[in-house]
């Protein structure tokens, strides 16, 4: 076999790996919320259920993991506190803010049309912003580019049994999604804070709607 052959034999290899949807070019396994390098145990991760409308239709199920020193900031401010309580809810919302690395999950639990996915997330941002976690000017890129990173979805939605996965790291936040099959249908890593803050943020802004719930569920037994 001449030089130039396998050459090209590589280039279309890599191609493949590259460009293909639900092909993954490295082997880094998937982010999870049973990582080991998370903590356990109390006030380790957070669990609700995601309804919208008056008619309380089921969306999804968000289950988030926490690094040991979240965990312990957690376990800290809700010393001698028996249930969840409004007057530390700032102080733990910025705990899972701060925290070096959490894995945060969406499990879809009914077929979701991308555009409307698009807007649940554009006005998460939004609230990220309001609350001064992140500047407009992150807020409009991260907007904007949306429908490019996850252009995979754009015709297919999100179906029932996806997930959805944010591994956040303090220099980076790794985005994944996974069909019920096991396809990796996106695989994307943003370097630097601003993809962290991001996610955190829609999560644990003041006005987010996920807020409450899973910072009511730290105060639930936790799973060995």
């Amino acid at each position: 076999m001449t030089t130039s052959t396998q050459k090209l034999k590589l280039g279309a290899a890599f191609l493949l790996l590259v460009v293909l949807p639900g092909i993954r070019a490295h082997a880094e396994p998937l982010p999870s919320v049973d990582d080991p390098e998370l903590a356990r145990g109390p006030y380790a991760s957070m669990h609700m259920l995601f309804t919208k409308t008056l008619l309380s239709i089921k969306v999804a199920t968000i289950d988030a993991r926490f690094d040991r020193r979240a965990q312990a900031r957690f376990a800290e401010l809700a010393r001698n506190q028996a249930t969840y309580s409004s007057q530390i809810a700032p102080q733990l919302a910025l705990a899972a803010f701060d925290s070096g690395r959490a894995v945060v999950q969406m499990q879809f639990l009914r077929d979701i049309p991308f555009k409307r996915w698009l807007g649940v997330v554009r006005d998460s941002v939004a609230e990220a912003r309001k609350a001064g976690l992140i500047t407009t000017e992150v807020e409009q890129r991260v907007s904007q580019s949306l429908p490019q990173w996850f252009a995979a979805l754009a015709d297919r939605g999100y179906k029932k049994g996806d997930r959805i996965i944010y591994a956040v790291r303090p220099d980076a936040v790794r985005s994944v999604v996974v069909s019920p099959e096991g396809q990796t249908l996106v695989d994307r890593t943003e370097p630097g804070t601003d993809g962290r803050r991001v996610v955190l943020g829609s999560y644990f802004a003041s006005g987010s709607e996920y807020r409450e719930p899973l910072l009511r569920s730290l105060f639930t037994p936790a799973a060995p």
